[in-house]
This record gives structure tokens, sequence and C-alpha cells, in this order.
């Protein structure tokens, strides 16, 4: 088989199981932890117990970054039209070439915003080899994605895609060619659309950190961080106040989206 091909086989087959894989960063994570610890807690013991405080500062970059990646999709989702930019799995949908937007930057915002809030629990564990690990993973898995979907989005689209793709960045976003989009910002297709991701990033948040202070001090220090506790209560109310009005109301239908 040629390599070309090859690639392609690899990118339909991981396009179809991209939303797993953190599952696949787990075990290196726990391995990292049992064997290099974690800076996430800072703890000593006191003739009454173990006391300490959370690296709050290492929480909050760990936060900001995923936020930061949560906003750009919410930036994707609040301005693309129907039957693009979607959730699917089984197959490369495309209605329309995407081109403005955030889609002038880079022509991979999507995946740029997953990158960033899969980076945002990596950090927590606070080891940079582990961190880099996770870098070098996420490129190997998605490069041969966007390659099948380069080769869909080729064949459908044509010269309109080429000449777009020629003078786009694939990954890392430059302003040089940035155009508005036409259409308005849509806050309710941000939210049906978006809603999952902010709750899945809130609890990749609570459950790394909650299993970090479990390896680390054996289950002698169960107290969560206040911040995170507080994010993760703030998203699951988001999240099923959306899984509401998204299963049992058409509030948050929007027909061209």
């Amino acid at each position: 088989m040629r390599l070309v091909d090859s690639f392609k086989k690899d990118g339909d087959f991981l396009f179809r199981y991209r939303s797993y894989l953190p599952l696949f960063i787990i075990p290196f994570f726990i391995f990292t932890v049992i064997v290099y610890g974690s800076p996430l807690y800072a703890a000593e013991w006191r003739y009454n117990g173990i006391v300490g405080t959370y690296n709050n500062v290492l929480i909050i970059i760990a936060l900001f970054t995923g936020l930061l990646g949560q906003f750009i999709r919410i930036l994707v989702a609040g301005f693309v039209p129907k039957d693009t930019s979607g959730r699917n799995t089984k197959e490369q949908k495309a209605a329309v070439l995407n081109t403005k937007g955030l889609y002038s930057l880079c022509r991979n915002p999507l995946y740029l915003g997953n990158f960033l809030m899969m980076l945002g629990p990596v950090i927590l564990v606070g080891n940079w080899l582990f961190i880099l690990s996770f870098v070098l993973a996420f490129w190997i898995y998605y490069e041969r994605i966007i390659y099948a979907e380069e080769v869909f989005l080729s064949n459908k689209f044509k010269d309109d895609y080429i000449n777009w793709a020629n003078k786009i960045p694939c990954f890392i976003p430059s302003f040089r060619n940035y155009e508005k989009s036409d259409m308005r910002f849509s806050f309710k297709s941000m939210l049906k659309r978006e809603y999952h991701s902010l709750f899945g990033f809130a609890s990749s948040m609570f459950v790394i950190h909650y299993i970090i202070i479990a390896i680390v001090f054996k289950l002698n220090v169960l107290k969560p961080s206040l911040i995170i506790s507080i994010f993760f209560i703030i998203s699951l109310l988001i999240y099923l106040i959306c899984l509401f009005l998204s299963k049992k109301t058409n509030i948050l239908f929007v027909s061209d989206r």
C-alpha cells in the first residue's frame, strides 16, 4: 500500500475514534505520577495528620490553557453554518467550505481548541517530559486525521480548497489573511454544540487532580481543590441546563445552524 493511501486509511480510522484519544493517555499519566510524583499538592506531616495546600499557580495555568481552547471552539461554533465543524465521527462531512472567521487564521481551529483543552489536564501533572510526550502523541494522531480530511475536502471543493489551503496555515494561527465571518454569532448554536466540551474539560480536570493526590499521598489526602471544584460545579449546572433545553425543548434550535 502506498504511504499516501496508508495515511488516508489511518486517518479515516482515527477520525472515527478521535474522542477516545484521552483514554490512551491515562496509563502513561498514572505511570508518570507514580514514578515522578506531581507538584500539584504541597503537603507536610503534622502530629494530627497531613496538611498542605494546592499549587494554585499550576491549577490556574492549566485552567487558562483549557479555557483558551474552549474559547476557540466557542468562536468556531457560534459562527459556522449547518452541517460543518460538527461532532460527526462516522464519516467526513462538510456542506460548505469554511474559509472565514477563525478558518482564515488556521485550517483546523477546532483541533487547535481540542489540543489546548486536552493540554490543560496534562499540565496538572507538572512533568515536562509527560507534557512533551502528549504534544508529540497529539501531533502524530491528528496529523493522520487532518490528512484524511484534506483528501476529502480537496475532492469535494477542488480548486477552492487548494487555493485556500495554500495561503492558510494548517494549525498555528496567522492573522495575515484574516477575514471576518459573513455569519452572525449564534449564542444558541454555540451552546448546543459546546456544552459537552466544557463539561468534558471540567470533568477531566476534576478527575485528574483527584487521581494525582490519591496516588501521591496514598489516599491520605482527599480534599479537592476549591478552584477546580467550583469550576466543575458551574460546568455541571451549565451541562444539565443545556442538556434539558436541547433534548426537551426547541429553545436552542436555530434553522440555519
